[in-house]
């Protein structure tokens, strides 16, 4: 039964909300909460008015609770957290208006003017409920309702007390003690939400530390000879393959530019030529420059330097900002050793195995089928051999990647080669797979093309981990602005507020 009425309750808090963005779930619950008080404390305030003896506040007090009601049904219904909190808010004030006009808080005796706490109490409400910018304008409008009490009190006019002097002294002190109360409630729950914001912000700096370490050992430990230089033309990842390649060791490079034997000319590599000026690479002289869709460059080059000379493909990308601008490049080298036929950019056909890659790999054919699948594409993908071999692969690729897929495949067939490919696949289980894929002719002892081999990378962890990271330090940027306006605001609100009642009690003194 527990269980049951915990279910219950935790349903009516969250509007019927069980997945969704965290911050979203925690203001719905924040507004439902608030209507569940003011459900209950209003009738049981509205018994003391009636015992007082206005049934007017008594009506008013009930209205309230089932306005409160609707607020709860109006957010199940609409999920419109914007329109809801400022309803909230008017309910608020609303309900404090009529008490203050009927119990003689704006009556020119001035008796009750303690209870005017509560206008603190409202900014501070508006500014947690609504934010900064709706919290505003509703600080306006309390600051034109204490303006219409002061007009009131000087001119002699306003409403009678509903309470005797003995009384209304009382009164007003308990409700100057609750609204101190309740300021210091919403200071206390300003500085515990900052307070989470700051330790979610470090966690999720610890979350980018990890994931940059990771990265870091990928590159490291990568066999393809890899090195990243910043926009200042200095290298600041030189893995081991790049160590082994070249004979220069990370220590003799970093912080230094790119070793002089990868440089194409004068101007330096492949990847400096992409940080000073991207768009003249397809326009130089002497070289015959490829770029890809995913905006990367790839070049054969005759390096005399690397190993008494060599013939190698260069493929650099260009690593942006989020403001689009270039901070860095990568450059990858793949060494071509004619001759043997180990590695000339595309694979033979006398390679008619691939059950040894531990990388998925799977061969598509003239006609566009699949030839073959190896063990590592069956343990990724879940499919085995005997669901594939004949059929298209556009059945395990998602439908935004299709499109590229089969022009890379068709100029692959061609004798070209296709390189860094990202693409999203589906496993049987119906999981996403997000891979980087290079892809080669498969070409017989003629050189003629066969086939297109399909070397895949499985990048979906990392892939994740990037997509979180990104919306968190978004998220993070975001919440923490918006904090640090409303704990402004809220500074000079209560400045304002301490400002104004030391005026009304020097004013009141004087006419003593």
């Amino acid at each position: 039964m527990n269980k049951e009425q915990r279910t219950f309750f935790q349903d009516l808090l969250t509007g019927g909300v069980r997945d969704g963005d965290p911050e979203t779930l925690r203001r719905i619950k924040l507004l439902n909460a608030f209507f569940l008080i003011f459900l209950v404390s209003a009738p049981l305030l509205g018994l003391f008015y009636l015992s007082a003896g206005s049934m007017l506040l008594f009506n008013s007090s009930m209205a309230a609770s089932l306005l409160s009601a609707a607020g709860i049904l109006l957010l199940r219904k609409t999920r419109n957290i914007k329109v809801v909190s400022n309803y909230a808010v008017f309910l608020l004030w609303a309900f404090l208006f009529l008490i203050r006009w009927q119990t003689g808080a704006m009556a020119a005796q001035g008796l009750l003017l303690l209870t005017w706490v509560w206008n603190a109490v409202l900014i501070l409400a508006a500014i947690y409920l609504t934010g900064y910018f709706w919290g505003s304008i509703w600080a306006c409008l309390i600051f034109l309702e204490s303006g219409l009490a002061a007009y009131l009190y000087m001119g002699g006019d306003g409403s009678p007390s509903l309470f005797s002097k003995e009384t209304a002294c009382l009164y007003g002190l308990g409700a100057y003690l609750l609204g101190l109360l309740a300021v210091l409630a919403f200071a206390f729950l300003f500085e515990k939400e900052r307070s989470e914001s700051l330790e979610r912000e470090q966690e999720k700096g610890q979350i980018v530390q990890e994931s940059r370490r990771y990265i870091d050992e990928i590159l490291a430990k990568s066999p393809v000879p890899i090195f990243v230089i910043d926009r200042n033309h200095r290298v600041i990842q030189w893995n081991r393959a790049c160590e082994e390649i070249t004979g220069v060791s990370a220590d003799e490079v970093i912080g230094k530019r790119v070793w002089e034997g990868l440089f194409l000319d004068e101007d330096g590599t492949l990847a400096d030529k992409l940080i000073d000026d991207p768009s003249s690479l397809l326009g130089s002289e002497g070289l015959e420059v490829l770029r890809t869709e995913s905006g990367s460059f790839s070049v054969e080059a005759y390096l005399p330097q690397l190993r008494g000379g060599v013939k190698a493909v260069l493929k650099a990308s260009p690593i942006l900002d989020r403001d689009g601008l270039v901070k860095g490049a990568i450059q990858c080298i793949q060494e071509i050793k004619d001759g043997d036929g180990t590695d000339t950019g595309a694979f033979r056909l006398r390679y008619t195995s691939w059950d040894a890659l531990p990388c998925p790999v799977y061969v598509i054919d003239a006609k566009g089928k699949v030839s073959s699948w190896n063990e590592a594409c069956e343990r990724k993908l879940g499919f085995t051999s005997e669901l594939v071999i004949g059929k298209s692969p556009l059945a395990i690729v998602a439908k935004p990647y299709r499109a590229s897929f089969r022009e890379a495949v068709i100029r692959v067939l061609k004798g070209e080669v296709q390189s860094a490919k990202e693409w999203k696949y589906y496993s049987m289980d119906g999981e996403p797979v997000y891979v980087r894929a290079e892809l080669y002719p498969l070409k017989d002892s003629s050189g003629e093309v066969k086939g297109c081999v399909v070397v895949n990378t499985d990048v979906t962890d990392l892939r994740l981990k990037l997509k979180i990271i990104e919306r968190a330090l978004a998220e993070s940027k975001e919440k923490l602005k918006s904090l640090s306006e409303e704990y402004e605001l809220l500074k000079k609100n209560i400045a304002s507020f301490i400002r104004t009642k030391g005026e009304s009690g020097a004013q009141k003194e004087e006419s003593v």
